[in-house]
């Protein structure tokens, strides 16, 4: 659906992007990782000509985007930010709509399109539909963002470290939303973060970016994974890696069923760096997870995991 050839772009004496080759699957959710300054944000805005390739092209559905006009390539594409950047006067049911009145939609299916998609992001639209902004929390307004980059139903989302805002649980909150709608939608993805953990829970796909140029590609286990490339370890430090691969990992998958009566109890939803944790605070080497049936999970299994 995307594809990245031999693109490069300059700051001045400055070289951003420097001879990246990539492709981004149709339908899939990829990930662009790295640390500030390594590309991904510069390398993402070039599929929406918010940044132009100094050498190189840019292809959507096969199609140079430097052939379309910028305004109709925008329109097409969904777009979410950090800051969210919804218009403050306007109530959120006319932030969602913005695209489709500039389509020239008419009232009936803009407003039924509306309702879809706050229902599509979890916010009831009789309870929402006529709130302002100011009124919403920061994990509220990055949902409304969300649905306003899916209004026109393009065929590829770009998303630029759109959580790094908010808190842990709100993020972590998100991150399942994400995952929910990209099943739901079927959508081409285009993530930037600089979180490992991040990019492990989202990621079908994940590209890491080193000053510029393509570190690594391909699954996210054979990039972030215990072999992972002799750069990637460089970048993001191999003991870090263990660690972050542990906060993507469910703790229900590695347990056993069973009982395990007086340990510390791990709630439901908890991932294998939440575990790990809880046995460092309580000197145990075993949890009781939350739920039926009854299961329990071991420091030995929890070390064993990929």
């Amino acid at each position: 659906m995307i594809a990245f050839e031999d693109v490069f772009h300059r700051y001045g004496a400055v070289e951003a992007v420097r001879g990246v080759t990539l492709g981004v699957p149709d339908g899939s959710l990829s990930v662009l990782l790295g640390e500030s300054g390594s590309g991904k944000s510069t390398l993402l805005r070039m599929v929406n000509r918010l940044v132009e390739p100094s050498a190189g092209r840019v292809l959507v559905g096969g199609v140079d985007v430097a052939t379309q006009d910028r305004t109709t390539l925008r329109r097409g594409i969904g777009y979410v930010i950090q800051s969210v950047g919804l218009f403050p006067h306007r109530d959120v049911a006319a932030n969602v709509a913005t695209v489709p009145r500039l389509l020239g939609w008419e009232a009936a299916r803009i407003r039924a399109r509306v309702d879809a998609l706050l229902d599509l992001v979890g916010l009831e639209p009789a309870v929402y539909r006529t709130r302002k902004p100011s009124t919403l929390s920061g994990g509220q307004a990055q949902r409304v963002g969300l649905a306003r980059a899916l209004a026109a139903d393009p065929p590829v989302l770009l998303m630029d470290e759109p959580f790094s805002a908010l808190d842990p649980a709100t993020r972590r909150g998100l991150q399942v939303e994400l995952r929910r709608i990209h099943a739901a939608t079927g959508k081409t993805i285009l993530l930037v973060t600089h979180d490992v953990e991040e990019a492990l829970a989202l990621a079908d796909r994940i590209a890491v970016l080193d000053a510029g140029r393509l570190a690594a590609e391909g699954a996210p286990l054979s990039v972030l994974g215990r072999d992972a490339p002799p750069e990637v370890r460089r970048i993001f430090g191999a003991e870090s890696l263990a660690f972050h691969r542990l906060g993507a990992l469910a703790a229900g998958d590695a347990a056993r069923p069973g009982d395990a009566p007086g340990v510390p109890v791990l709630p439901e939803g908890a991932t294998l760096k939440d575990a790990l944790l809880l046995m460092l605070a309580h000197g145990a080497d075993r949890l009781a997870l939350a739920g039926a049936p009854p299961r329990y999970l071991t420091l030995t299994d929890l070390l064993a995991t990929p």
